[in-house]
C-alpha cells in the first residue's frame, strides 16, 4: 500500500474533534483499537475503524471520528474517492457538525472540485464562524479559483481569529506576492519568522520577495539562513544562485543552480511560478 502525506486539512480537522471526558469514555476494547489509539499501520487503522463502524455502535461522535480517521488514512494512500465516501457518511450521521463538512471540503479541494469544496466550507462557516482554519481553506480555494480578492478576505479573517498562528500570515504573504504588493508580503513573512525563527520555508518565501523587490543583499541573507536551517534545500539553492548571478558572480551562482537541479529536477518550473525569470 503506497502511503503519502495526508492532506494537511484532514489533519487540522481531525485535531479539532474534541469530546468531553464523558463522551470520550471508550470501552477498553476501543482504547486498543488502532482507529482510536493512534498506533498501527495504515491498514490496521483502516481495518480498526471499519470494525468499529460495523460494530453497531450508536455513539454518533465516535462514528463520525471513525469515518474521519478512515478518510485521513485513505487520503494518505492517495484514494481520495474512498476518502470522500467516508466523509459523506460522516456528514450524513450529523449534518449539523461543521468538521465533517470541512474535511470533505479538503478532499474536494485535493480533487480540484472547487465548487463542491466551497459549498462545504460555506456550510462549515455557517455552523461555526469562529474557526480560523475554515476561512484559511476557503481562502485557498478562492485563490485556486482565481478570486484573489475573496481569498484575501478569508486570509484576513484567519489572521484575525488566530493571530498567533503562522499559517494565515504565510498564505496571505503568498497572495500579496502574487498581487505584487511586496511590502505587505514582506511584513507577513516577518510575522511568520517572528512566530518561528527556525522555519526555513519562511526565509525562502521572504527571500523571493526581496528578489522581486531588487533587494539582493536581504534576499541573499534569507537564502543563506534557510540553508543553515535546511542544508541543500533546492529552492534556497536556486535563490542563492539567482542572487549571486544578479550580483555579478555567475560562477558561484551556477554551482548552486546546478546542485538544485540535481536535487529536484523540476525546481526551476516551480520558481518561475513565483514570477522569477
Amino acid at each position: 500500500m503506497r502511503v503519502r502525506a495526508p492532506h494537511a486539512f484532514f489533519c487540522a480537522a481531525l485535531a479539532a474533534v474534541s469530546l468531553s471526558p464523558a463522551a470520550s469514555g471508550l470501552a477498553q476494547a476501543e482504547e486498543t483499537n488502532p482507529c482510536f489509539s493512534g498506533g498501527g499501520t495504515v491498514k490496521e487503522v483502516l481495518d480498526g475503524c471499519a470494525a468499529f463502524i460495523a460494530s453497531g455502535s450508536t455513539d454518533s461522535a465516535q462514528l463520525i471520528k471513525a469515518h474521519s480517521i478512515r478518510a485521513m488514512a485513505l487520503s494518505a494512500t492517495g484514494n481520495l474517492d474512498a476518502a470522500l465516501a467516508e466523509m459523506d457518511a460522516a456528514v450524513k450521521i450529523d449534518p449539523t457538525k461543521p468538521n465533517p463538512h470541512f474535511m470533505r471540503a479538503a478532499a474536494y479541494h485535493a480533487k480540484k472540485d472547487y465548487d463542491k469544496a466551497m459549498a462545504d466550507l460555506d456550510e462549515a462557516i455557517r455552523l461555526d464562524p469562529k474557526l480560523g482554519d475554515y476561512y484559511l481553506l476557503r481562502g485557498i480555494v478562492y485563490r485556486d479559483k482565481g478570486d484573489l480578492d475573496r481569498a484575501l478576505g478569508d486570509f484576513n479573517e484567519k489572521v484575525k481569529l488566530d493571530p498567533d498562528a503562522s499559517a494565515g500570515y504565510s498564505k496571505r504573504g503568498d497572495l500579496y506576492r502574487a498581487r505584487k504588493e511586496y511590502d505587505l508580503a514582506v511584513a507577513d513573512f516577518d510575522r511568520v519568522i517572528k512566530i518561528d525563527d527556525r522555519d526555513a520555508k519562511s526565509y525562502i518565501d521572504r527571500g523571493w520577495v526581496f528578489v522581486l523587490k531588487g533587494e539582493l543583499d536581504k534576499a541573499e541573507a534569507d537564502f543563506d539562513r534557510a540553508l543553515q536551517l535546511h542544508q541543500n534545500e533546492p529552492s534556497a539553492l536556486v535563490g542563492r544562485g539567482v542572487v549571486k548571478s544578479r550580483k555579478g558572480k555567475p560562477t558561484d551562482g551556477s554551482a548552486d543552480l546546478a546542485l538544485a537541479r540535481r536535487l529536484e529536477p523540476g525546481i526551476f518550473d516551480e520558481i518561475r511560478k513565483l514570477g522569477i525569470e
